[in-house]
């Protein structure tokens, strides 16, 4: 069974979001390179004639376009669609968004993290993440979660995950393409109010849609210890000494990230001045509560309701 590590990027209006994602991939790719030459490494782009050569020539990358079915126009889950291209293969499939870079070769992931379906972080402020707390009612937060999951179809437990870095062994990927198309009904129902999602944070609906589906495929899920992916930057773990497989430093910390090393010093952008253009939320609320029933209202009146960490919290952090 092979062993294959993807990217996935599509083309924004604006040019200079284009031409800092090609720095983030490079960022990314070089440094898994460091540590495996051998590896495949996937590039998914809807303009494969944007990516510049030199992925191709020196970096080992095999760049190829969106796969058909990629015309829901919904922002996040092309990523998945694309995974349409391996469905014909025997694989383990290791996704990683651009915001990341490798401190240590990737296989280790697929040598250690093989008795599960599925391995993740779970998202930034949910049960088992280690960094963000939660308010008074946070277990009751977590199971109208869980609950949510269930009354849409759920049939076996699914972590949180932030999907930024996620395994999928054992083929459980042609599990998921088989329900593509169910995928993104649910998305559509979800960001039509069909019915509710009960985390009020908007910019994570992918997300929960991801999780739904893998709990009604019945999916087997791990997660990755704090040692081997770590999330956000710079986690306590490895404040001494920086030496996980892989950190998903995330857009909310990459400012803090591209100041920590002068060689990642292109990623410094004026985030105040750009973030209409670069976040794709900038024109609405993430934290709505349209979308959910009168019971979350309820009980998130008064508390911190759980959620991702806003995107744009700390962009542009001081220090």
């Amino acid at each position: 069974m092979d062993n294959i590590v993807y990217y996935s990027t599509k083309m924004n209006k604006y040019a200079h979001v284009n031409e800092h994602e090609i720095k983030r991939l490079e960022h990314s790719i070089r440094s898994l390179r460091e540590f495996n030459n051998e590896i495949p490494v996937y590039l998914f782009c809807d303009d494969p004639s944007f990516i510049p050569s030199y992925f191709t020539t020196d970096l080992s990358v095999k760049v190829v376009p969106f796969v058909e079915g990629n015309d829901h126009g919904f922002i996040f889950i092309y990523r998945w669609i694309n995974l349409r291209y391996f469905e014909d293969m025997d694989a383990n499939i290791l996704y990683v968004d651009s915001d990341t870079i490798f401190a240590g070769d990737p296989q280790y992931l697929f040598d250690h993290y093989n008795y599960r379906d599925v391995f993740g972080r779970e998202e930034f402020g949910f049960r088992h993440d280690p960094n963000i707390g939660g308010g008074r009612n946070i277990r009751r937060q977590y199971d109208m979660v869980d609950s949510g999951i269930k009354d849409l179809g759920g049939k076996s437990h699914v972590y949180n995950y932030c999907v930024g870095v996620l395994l999928f062994n054992n083929n459980i990927h042609r599990e998921l393409i088989s329900r593509g198309n169910e995928l993104i009904e649910l998305l559509t129902r979800l960001t039509n109010n069909e019915i509710p999602m009960p985390i009020p944070n908007r910019r994570i609906v992918d997300e929960y849609s991801v999780w739904v589906t893998l709990s009604r495929i019945g999916a087997s899920c791990g997660l990755f210890a704090v040692q081997d992916v770590s999330q956000g930057w710079i986690e306590k773990k490895h404040e001494e000494y920086f030496n996980p497989i892989v950190c998903h430093y995330t857009t909310n910390h990459e400012q803090a990230f591209a100041k920590s090393n002068e060689k990642y010093n292109n990623l410094i952008r004026d985030t105040d001045e750009l973030r209409e253009e670069i976040d794709p939320y900038a024109a609405v609320s993430a934290q709505t509560l349209t979308h959910l029933t009168p019971e979350m209202v309820e009980m998130l009146a008064g508390d911190e309701p759980i959620v991702a960490t806003d995107l744009w919290a700390d962009l542009d952090p001081d220090d």
